[in-house]
């Protein structure tokens, strides 16, 4: 799969505790028409297992009208145990639809219980 560097939020970004995703993605302007009709996909991978397993992550979409103050949207990965982000889970996680309401930026948020080892996550924008 080819993906447009100008859509990854994350590319292998260690999640050791709570962060947001190195990139954000900016739209342009808020309410312009994302798509067109056409459906556009978070996807986001677990690029290396945790070393931990007794905590939790939670990955959120999040989105902001100035870049700044940036707000929960939508939960892609619920409160996980990283017990189940081990070795044999590495790929794909989870793909879901863009929502269409969202503003101007949008950026991941990765919510850990507490702090993580060698975990690896990838978070981007695709249509296919």
């Amino acid at each position: 799969m080819m993906i447009d560097s100008k859509l990854v939020m994350s590319d292998a970004q260690a999640v050791t505790t709570t962060a947001v995703s190195t990139n954000e993605i900016d739209f342009g302007v808020n309410g312009e028409d994302i798509g067109e009709g056409n459906p556009i996909y978070v996807e986001v991978y677990l690029d290396t297992a945790f070393g931990t397993s007794a905590n939790t992550l939670t990955v959120t979409l999040q989105d902001s009208a100035n870049g700044t103050d940036y707000a929960d949207k939508v939960v892609v990965v619920p409160a996980t145990a990283t017990s189940k982000l081990l070795a044999a889970d590495v790929g794909r996680l989870v793909r879901i639809s863009l929502p269409a309401d969202l503003r101007r930026f949008i950026a991941m948020n990765y919510t850990a219980s507490s702090a993580l080892t060698d975990g690896k996550v990838s978070a981007f924008l695709t249509i296919n």
